[in-house]
């Protein structure tokens, strides 16, 4: 009855322990085999996805010297074109990239995304293309850093590399877009001011050259005015004299040449800027066969797991039966 009591024993006899084990490996082994054929199950019913990472980088400043170009010629001509070229233009390509567009593009042309989607309605479609969109994902850099990773959750490599590409392609191409549009409309908006401004002076000139004229003030009269006025000893700014003064002849001059005005200057910026919109700019750095893929379903892991969840649970299968077993005896001798 001791060797049927260890279980209950202070000290664990291990010799007959292991007979207890040896004796039930017929048990422990079908357990073992029924648990990993459940993990082996379990593994077919995970998809087989692949983590597929890309790295991108700040792109060389040589790439943007047009933009700084436009930027001093704009400076030195006072337009104030506030189209924050310096901001970092790897963070304005992941905010355009971030909004999923392009990304959505380019994955709506894969066969499987086709096959999902056009059983589906309209609305249904747009809730299943979000839920792509979440594997997608981008790493912003450690502060001491400037590169992003890119994180995409596909179940081919291959196909996962070139939604990648053309994703990113559409994105520069988009932020290339947006910048030129962008640059366009703002020298648009300061041309109006511009010419707003030179309106208002000729509205105003032409009333003074009237007012002249009705005066019959031919000449410029503001030299005798200040010699009169310094008689008196007073001291009378330029400026504040009537403009009329000037005479109508300098007047009618003056609305002669803001009327025959070419804006060279403007033209020349203009002329910069459509040249941008023909030149390729690369936003980032990377190379798209850098990208790591890495299996997400662990097989072996996975079957490895079952198996010694089958071996544990078959030995405490063997050992509770065996010491229940025991006790049944041990009752029936009494």
């Amino acid at each position: 009855m001791k060797k049927n009591s260890l279980l209950y024993d202070d000290e664990i006899d291990l010799i007959a322990l292991f007979k207890i084990i040896w004796n039930g490996k017929i048990k422990i082994l079908l357990i073992t085999i029924i648990s990993f054929l459940v993990g082996l199950g379990y593994n077919s019913q995970i998809p087989r996805n692949y983590l597929n990472s890309l790295t991108i980088n700040p792109s060389d400043n040589t790439e943007f010297v047009k933009f700084d170009n436009i930027q001093k010629l704009i400076r030195s001509n006072q337009i104030d074109l506030l189209i924050q070229i310096n901001q970092s233009n790897l963070t304005k390509f992941v905010n355009e990239l971030e909004d999923y567009e392009e990304f959505l593009l380019s994955i709506k042309n894969t066969k499987k995304i086709q096959e999902n989607i056009l059983k589906l309605n309209i609305e249904d479609q747009e809730k299943e293309m979000f839920r792509y969109a979440k594997l997608l994902e981008i790493v912003k850099p450690k502060k001491e850093e400037e590169k992003y990773t890119i994180n995409f959750t596909w179940h081919d490599p291959n196909e996962a590399k070139k939604i990648l590409q053309d994703a990113l392609n559409l994105t520069s191409k988009n932020l290339k877009r947006s910048i030129d549009l962008e640059l366009s409309q703002r020298l648009e908006y300061k041309k109006k001011l511009l010419f707003n401004d030179e309106l208002l002076r000729l509205n105003y000139l032409n009333e003074q050259s009237a007012i002249a004229k009705e005066l019959n003030i031919i000449d410029n009269q503001i030299d005798n005015v200040n010699l009169s006025q310094s008689s008196v000893s007073l001291n009378i700014n330029t400026a504040d004299i009537a403009y009329y003064l000037r005479g109508y002849k300098a007047i009618d001059k003056e609305i002669e040449l803001i009327k025959n005005r070419g804006y060279q200057n403007l033209k020349f910026i203009e002329q910069e800027i459509n040249d941008l919109k023909n030149t390729e700019i690369e936003f980032v750095k990377y190379n798209i066969y850098f990208m790591k893929s890495n299996l997400l379903k662990n097989t072996k892991l996975i079957l490895t797991i079952s198996i010694l969840l089958g071996l544990i649970v078959g030995i405490f299968y063997v050992l509770i039966s065996n010491a229940i077993q025991s006790q049944t005896v041990s009752k029936k001798t009494k």
